[in-house]
């Protein structure tokens, strides 16, 4: 089960502060993959939970068409394409999109990675679209999580994701979602349900990040809701 979240906020904190202590990219060995990591990016060094998505949504995924919004690292785009996935990416920072095509090249994938806000580069459809949002939503947690990449005031950025995603979803398409136990989740159920989309608890797990604090993870599937057809 995860830790109580006053113990969560300490810790992970201190895992922020430490990762910006990088100042230039580095290169980590991250399961079965070399990865570099700009000091921008939301760091998997630091964080499991992004190793841990990259061990799951392969199966899922299944050799589909993937979509990953917010490629960060890259490690997760790089971990579907090598499961035989035609993948594509964008993230709104322009570094995380280098290092990922960097990522893609190290470790012998390829991909389609591109600078955009959410959905304002992107063209096409695809099976599944993939985002681990920043799920912090409540302005009174520390200071070191109030980042793009860890907090969306009043789930602005989700809202505007589950809106649009719908765009970009082939016929059977599902978007899958990661998200956390911390996470505002019956405000977020609410949101999927106003756009009209079923969803479903697919997987969950946990990983240690240090000083006997666990995290718990969950992968979302949202689906339209079929409407039946007037005879």
């Amino acid at each position: 089960m995860a830790t109580e979240r006053g113990q969560w906020e300490k810790r992970i904190s201190e895992l922020i502060v430490e990762s910006k202590q990088h100042q230039t990219t580095y290169f980590e060995k991250i399961g079965n993959f070399g990865i570099y990591i700009h000091p921008t990016v939301y760091s998997p060094k630091y964080f499991p939970e992004t190793l841990w998505y990259a061990e799951h949504l392969p199966p899922i995924v299944g050799g589909k068409s993937f979509l990953e919004v917010g490629v960060g690292s890259g490690l997760i785009s790089v971990s579907v394409a090598a499961s035989g996935s035609a993948v594509s990416g964008v993230d709104i920072n322009p570094h995380a999109v280098e290092t990922t095509k960097q990522n893609f090249e190290a470790n012998g994938q390829s991909g389609t990675i591109v600078v955009s806000d959410v959905f304002d580069n992107v063209s096409g459809r695809f099976d599944f679209i993939f985002w681990n949002h920043p799920w912090q939503n409540d302005a009174r947690i520390p200071e070191e999580l109030k980042s793009e990449k860890t907090f969306d005031s009043g789930y602005r950025l989700l809202r505007r994701f589950i809106a649009q995603a719908q765009d970009h979803l082939t016929e059977e398409g599902a978007v899958l979602l990661g998200t956390s136990y911390y996470a505002d989740l019956e405000t977020m159920k609410g949101i999927y349900e106003e756009n009209g989309y079923a969803h479903e608890c697919i997987c969950q797990g946990q990983r240690s990040i240090g000083k006997d604090v666990t995290e718990e993870y969950y992968i979302i599937q949202l689906r339209k809701q079929k409407t039946p057809h007037s005879s």
